[in-house]
């Protein structure tokens, strides 16, 4: 199990100077709107995935005023402690720094868009398929990279009027059936640890996990291609592809639908169902981010919620308003507060007790 035992962030975002010496379990994060609660998360995440979670309207990384900036963690695991450290600003290389390799320990988030994973856009969810994919699964970068380019190789054909013999679609086809044949057995994994999940929290039974859209088998594909092949000519490219399909959440058979706050928690069910999954093939934990608890849930849902994520044994970091109380009922003896303060967006840190 990896865990960030210090975390060191300058210049990124509104945090000028932080150092913290974070619990192995779970961590406090409290402060006002503003503050820089969010910003530590995100520097966490940006730690793993190099890169943010937040869009680009939240503007740059880099602070204000400052030439270069960063975050720097020393991470334990089986294999003993590492350092792993992402730069940003004036002369620092693209993706964090020469010296930064991604996926050095895995992170999951929730947070006020994991809403999306049940109603958001289709791409959404095919992302996150992809991404849990992309960890269990050795070759799948190597695989993805080759239906792409069977994919530009065939629109080409098809833009240059699709003369001749259709060479690219039996390659195509085998490329594009063993993402859809992992992805249906990803589905298969979530909907098995969704189940045990619903069923042991008494929390969304029944509601079902499904693949739906494109056919993986690679004959019914090439006969729909061929059928197809003249409406992919008249717009250019191939309309039959991994786009083509979605997890869907189904209840007695009819799209599931619900609240803000239902698919907020199904959502972060999701997550939890994805990483027993991810955990059981590789052995790999991840270290779990939870931005601002209780927004949108209620007392007892948000109390249940973290509950579930506390169950996975990882590394927790929580943020939230102070004030509201829900640290001092959800407070384990283990864990650790820290008070975010507005302006210089220091942190001071203090072990509680109950």
């Amino acid at each position: 199990m990896a865990v960030i035992e210090r975390l060191h962030a300058w210049c990124f975002r509104n945090l000028e100077a932080v150092d913290l010496e974070l619990s192995p379990g779970v961590n406090w994060i409290l402060g006002s709107n503003g503050a820089g609660k969010t910003a530590l998360l995100e520097a966490v995440f940006v730690l793993s995935r190099g890169r943010s979670f937040r869009t680009r309207r939240f503007g740059p990384l880099l602070m204000r005023g400052c030439r270069a900036g960063g975050v720097e963690g020393r991470v334990c695991d089986a294999g003993g402690s590492a350092r792993v450290r992402w730069r940003v600003g004036t002369g620092v290389a693209a993706g964090g720094g020469e010296d930064f390799t991604p996926g050095r320990f895995l992170v999951r988030l929730l947070c006020d868009a994991t809403h999306a994973l049940v109603e958001g856009d289709p791409e959404v969810r095919r992302r996150f398929l992809d991404w849990n994919l992309f960890h269990v699964e050795p070759s799948f970068a190597r695989r993805m990279g080759e239906l792409r380019r069977l994919s530009a190789q065939r629109n080409a054909w098809l833009r240059a009027g699709a003369v001749g013999p259709a060479v690219w679609d039996r390659p195509y086809v085998a490329a594009l059936a063993w993402l859809l044949e992992a992805r249906a057995a990803l589905v298969d994994r979530l909907a098995r640890d969704f189940a045990a999940l619903a069923q042991a929290a008494g929390w969304f039974e029944g509601l079902e996990l499904r693949l739906e859209g494109a056919p993986a088998d690679p004959g019914e594909l090439i006969e729909r291609l061929a059928v197809m092949r003249d409406a992919d000519r008249e717009r250019g490219f191939t309309y039959l592809s991994p786009s083509r399909s979605d997890l869907v959440f189904r209840r007695d058979g009819e799209r599931w639908v619900g609240s803000r706050g239902q698919t907020k928690a199904v959502g972060s069910m999701l997550q939890l169902a994805a990483d027993a999954g991810v955990r059981e093939i590789t052995g790999v934990d991840s270290l779990w981010l939870v931005d601002d608890l209780d927004a949108e849930l209620s007392r007892e849902w948000a109390e249940r919620l973290l509950a579930l994520v506390r169950a996975r044994g990882g590394q927790v970091l929580v943020t939230g308003l102070p004030g509201k109380g829900i640290e001092g009922r959800l407070l384990r003896e283990a864990d650790r507060m820290f008070h975010v303060e507005p302006g210089r967006a220091t942190v001071a840190a203090s072990g509680l007790r109950r």
